[in-house]
């Protein structure tokens, strides 16, 4: 009698003829992009085990990604610039940071996703496909490398590949597929060849990136002159910057060198950039604001590197809703917080996380203050990414997670009556590779839901009730417009800081927040035929006030005084 043949673990795409009987899934992006093949997958095949689901776990993950990406500066500086010794600590943090931590997540994450499934199936005979080391990936920009390698199917499972190989059980048996050589995205040419009015755009866009207060969302290029003047006259010496070397500490027990990994997944911008023979200290430091384009402008980060790397001081500026709520966190803290200065929308801690952190009334929020009108009479539904690539550790669903978050969407829709559904639009993210199927997912289920297009902000401000399933940016600029709203999500999911728990406990007494899809339907439900009474009485304006002045901080008048005031003295 002949044996059975063993079953297949996939790391990567799951095959076409793949059934739940000859087939493991490492986790749910074997299904992404070709959900359609696989009816039910969600409750028909078998997972991997979530390595970070509980907050110790993913705190000492984090931990270990910040160790490695202090720790790798200096092997990799030396790999880009012969001569990286003549320059500072501070030049090459501010130069390879945040790539470092983005690269560093996927390989702590990866590497503990691989233990964790040993420990589940390692007994198991299996034939465990892999992708050979001489796949080689090129992406054009640091934004291609978190598109395409943190959320790309080829890469992650190349990266699987490689850290499973010197642990891999003597049941698995390996099978080699054909090797991947992908090239993605282009870097922008600087010569114009693009076109005279994007090259003009581009030159324009650079020339705003020298103020020493550069064009920012929100606020207009009058007040981004003043601030630039009210910078040019601070004289402030001290400097409370920290080295990203402040953040190492527990280093993660990786089954193979790092460094290989990183240098085989550094994006052009960084590999072809050039770098100064000196620096000389500045005799009088000086502050200027960064714009969040650091992340992803190579050229520009460099710009600011050279700047640090001088002496002078930055100061980062909260852009979007996340910040000050999530309880982990690991890219803001390490290349924002650790600044001289972190301006947010109100909060003034976050956990246990460390800045030097100031509140400001925002230009963004100050544009909608109580902007909210009532012109359409529509639900307005919007959600978020569902990334089941976990590329980033901070306080959000596991991949398995995202799928129920998925569902809920689904169980709020079919708790409402159909007359209801017939004034509602769904806005889902934009879509990103390694994500979840989203409105094309949901909207087939519920024929009567509209899918909401163009920009967001005109819908928000005219709909008559806003429902969120996540916090984020639309929830604090809809709080500063005294947008409507219902709120619900696991919080035992989206892990928030002390602080948050507190404010939505607050939001909760007022039943602005719920802690289910079926919750917030039945009290949206009761309130539909009269949001304005519900949504105006006494209870909700104050519990949406004290929201605000912590998280969508807005002021009577201008908010000019305040902000030359602070920056004058930073």
């Amino acid at each position: 009698m002949s044996m059975p043949a063993p079953r297949t673990l996939v790391l990567g795409r799951m095959p076409a003829d793949a059934t739940p009987e000859t087939h493991l899934a490492a986790g749910p992006w074997c299904f992404v992009g070709r959900e359609d093949l696989f009816p039910d997958w969600e409750d028909r095949y078998a997972f991997g085990p979530e390595p970070l689901a509980t907050p110790q776990a993913l705190e000492t993950a984090v931990r270990q990604v910040r160790t490695l990406a202090a720790e790798s500066v200096p092997d990799v500086a030396a790999a880009l610039c012969p001569h990286a010794d003549a320059l500072p600590r501070a030049y090459w943090d501010m130069a390879l940071g945040s790539w470092l931590i983005m690269a560093a997540q996927q390989i702590v994450e990866r590497s503990l996703r691989l233990t964790a499934l040993i420990a589940q199936w390692g007994h198991m005979p299996l034939r465990v496909p892999l992708l050979p080391e001489d796949c080689a990936f090129s992406f054009a920009t640091e934004q291609d490398f978190v598109l395409y390698g943190a959320l790309g199917h080829d890469y992650n499972h190349w990266l699987f590949s490689r850290l499973l190989e010197p642990i891999r059980p003597a049941a698995w048996d390996r099978e080699y597929l054909p090797a991947v050589r992908a090239v993605y995205g282009d870097e922008k040419p600087a010569d114009g060849s693009a076109g005279p009015r994007r090259a003009l755009r581009e030159a324009a866009r650079r020339l705003l990136l020298r103020l020493p207060f550069p064009r920012i969302k929100g606020f207009s290029l009058r007040q981004s002159l003043a601030f630039s003047l009210a910078l040019r006259r601070n004289r402030t010496v001290i400097d409370r910057s920290r080295p990203l070397t402040d953040y190492a500490g527990a280093r993660p027990a990786l089954p193979c060198p790092p460094l290989p990994l990183l240098l085989a997944s550094l994006p052009q911008s960084l590999r072809r950039a050039r770098h100064p023979a000196r620096l000389t200290p500045a005799s009088a430091p000086r502050t200027r604001v960064a714009h969040i384009s650091a992340y992803e402008d190579t050229a520009y980060r460099l710009r600011l590197a050279r700047w640090r790397g001088k002496g002078h001081k930055l100061v980062f500026i909260q852009h979007g809703g996340n910040y000050g709520h999530v309880r982990t966190d690991t890219m803001a803290p390490l290349t924002e917080y650790r600044q001289h200065a972190f301006i947010t929308w109100g909060w003034t801690s976050q956990s246990s996380l460390q800045g030097n952190f100031l509140p400001l009334p925002h230009g963004q929020l100050a544009r909608l203050r109580n902007a909210h009108k009532d012109d359409s009479g529509l639900l307005l539904y919007v959600g978020t990414e569902m990334p089941v690539f976990p590329y980033r550790m901070d306080c959000r669903p596991t991949p398995r997670q995202y799928v129920q978050y998925r569902d809920d969407k689904q169980w709020f829709f079919e708790a409402l009556p159909r007359h209801i559904h017939r004034r509602c639009l769904y806005r889902p993210y934009f879509p990103v590779p390694g994500t979840l199927d989203d409105a094309p997912w949901l909207l087939p289920r519920f024929p009567d839901v509209r899918l909401c297009v163009g920009p967001l902000d005109p819908h928000m401000l005219s709909c008559r009730l806003l429902v969120l399933d996540h916090h984020g940016t639309t929830l604090e600029l809809a709080m500063a417009a005294n947008v409507p709203m219902v709120l619900f999500w696991d919080r035992a999911v989206w892990g928030v800081c002390p602080e948050t728990e507190a404010a939505l406990d607050e939001l909760a007494a007022a039943d602005i927040w719920h802690p289910t899809a079926e919750s917030a339907a039945m009290h949206l439900r009761r309130i539909w035929d009269d949001v304005p009474a519900w949504w105006n009485s006494a209870p909700v304006q104050q519990a949406r006030a004290r929201w605000c002045a912590r998280y969508a901080l807005t002021v009577d008048g201008p908010i000019e005084p305040a902000w030359i005031n602070t920056l004058e003295t930073l």
